[in-house]
């Protein structure tokens, strides 16, 4: 499965077309891993809201770079401490 990074500005359509493309590719090939990452846990639970809004999808992971990164060296054998997100 590729990995598909998304850039544009801000209110630019990334979500709606991230949301559409999960759908997809959920009838494609409907045990297919899905990711979505995001950069933080308010983005998570947007995009949760709008991807349930859009009629959902089973088995899709959210979560943001930090999440992705200790379950990544979690299955290598390596764990790391968590530190709370920063307040923006």
């Amino acid at each position: 499965m590729p990995v598909h990074l998304l850039l544009s500005p801000a209110a630019s359509g990334k979500t709606q077309y991230c949301i559409a493309r999960i759908q997809q590719l959920r009838r494609a090939e409907p045990l297919a891993a899905i990711w979505v990452v995001l950069p933080n846990s308010a983005q998570v639970k947007s995009f949760r809201q709008r991807l349930a809004q859009a009629g959902g999808a089973i088995g899709v992971r959210l979560g943001t770079f930090y999440q992705l990164y200790a379950e990544l060296l979690a299955e290598a054998g390596q764990m790391v401490a968590p530190l709370d997100e920063p307040i923006i």
